[in-house]
């Protein structure tokens, strides 16, 4: 029984053997990033971890340039300096300047979207310097990759990004009815990594962004919060905190008249900070109206901002689609510029917490 028992586990132990020394002959990519070099070439960076026993992460950083922007050349010119092959199935995050966003993300993307190996729920972002700036560095005890992903999770966890990753930029990008957006970073002046808003796109091309101090409201008519956080001022020129932000949205359309569109949204929360004496019912009540007409005031500019620029990152067009039998992309083009959106806030602010 024993020499079975040995002879069952020996298998075994050659496959573990024999999948380190796979590992240990390639080099495993876990972030990405593109930017323009010289106006004519585009320069592809590589972060590859090196795990060292009871010690940070560090990376290993790869660097080349080509004359072309279809990222397999890239990749091609980046594996000739590699010492193994290149593998892009543990790839979480990728960085694309923000010049390189303003030409268009197709050919960057493709090699990602056709690798296999490569999960559908990396996070895509747009970098404030370039990609290979913002990849310099030595960032956290688990390496740059999880660093990056994780600040992204947790600002769409808890924050005030929006869901975002491959596969929903691909949705958005083939899908026609709406445009895509992406996280923007940047190093701030202690060489830290931040987001820095959001860049808005028309088709694979970034056309504007969405500032920090606005994103709450994209993520309210866009999305929904299971936590967030938000500052106000009240009439009486008191400040308020309210934090835990819960919030669903639901979008009404109407079928007799296309051009009128209803945007509600519900949003709980307790207060976190007050600089005033006492929180009253009264004062309860101005709290929920005064953050309802910020809502309605800041979804609107945006709205408009967004017919303006001619892009859908709300995804009307696709719920109009759906909703409206024979309603067809030259009607939306049509109704689009004429397209009254109607913003209809519930704000429930249920507890009460530190008084100042």
């Amino acid at each position: 029984m024993k020499h079975k028992m040995i002879f069952f586990l020996f298998p075994l132990l050659l496959t573990g053997c024999v999948e380190k020394e796979i590992l240990d002959d390639v080099n495993i990519v876990t972030v990405i990033g593109y930017d323009m070099e010289n106006s004519d070439q585009v320069k592809g960076t590589v972060v590859i971890p090196v795990y060292k026993q009871d010690a940070p992460v560090e990376s290993e950083i790869i660097e080349a340039s080509s004359p072309s922007e279809v990222s397999k050349d890239i990749l091609t010119r980046l594996q000739r300096k590699a010492s193994d092959p290149l593998v892009l199935g543990k790839i979480s995050v990728a960085v694309y300047s923000e010049e390189i966003a303003k030409k268009g993300l197709t050919s960057l993307v493709d090699t990602l979207q056709r690798d296999a190996s490569v999960g559908e729920r990396i996070y895509l972002t747009v970098g404030r310097e370039s990609a290979n700036t913002i990849l310099q560095g030595q960032y956290g005890y688990r390496g740059t990759a999880a660093y990056i992903s994780n600040l992204i999770k947790h600002n769409i966890e808890s924050a005030d990004i929006p869901q975002t990753n491959l596969h929903i930029f691909l949705y958005d990008l083939y899908a026609k009815d709406s445009d895509p957006y992406l996280p923007i970073l940047k190093k701030d002046k202690s060489n830290i990594i931040e987001i820095d808003g959001l860049a808005l796109f028309k088709g694979d091309r970034m056309v504007s962004e969405i500032g920090n101090d606005k994103l709450i409201f994209f993520k309210l008519i866009s999305d929904k919060y299971t936590e967030g956080t938000y500052s106000l001022k009240l009439p009486e020129n008191e400040q308020v905190a309210i934090k835990t932000i819960t919030s669903n949205r639901k979008i009404e359309v109407n079928k007799k008249d296309p051009t009128k569109l209803k945007i509600k949204v519900k949003l709980s929360g307790f207060v976190q900070q007050y600089t005033g004496k006492i929180i009253t019912p009264k004062i309860k009540k101005e709290m929920e109206k005064a953050f309802e007409k910020v809502i309605v005031n800041e979804s609107k500019q945006m709205i408009e901002q967004f017919k303006e620029l001619d892009i859908d990152p709300l995804g009307l067009e696709d719920i109009m689609e759906s909703r409206i039998r024979g309603f067809s992309k030259k009607d939306w083009d049509e109704t689009y510029p004429n397209l009254s959106v109607d913003i209809i806030p519930e704000v429930d602010i249920n507890e009460t917490g530190v008084i100042e």
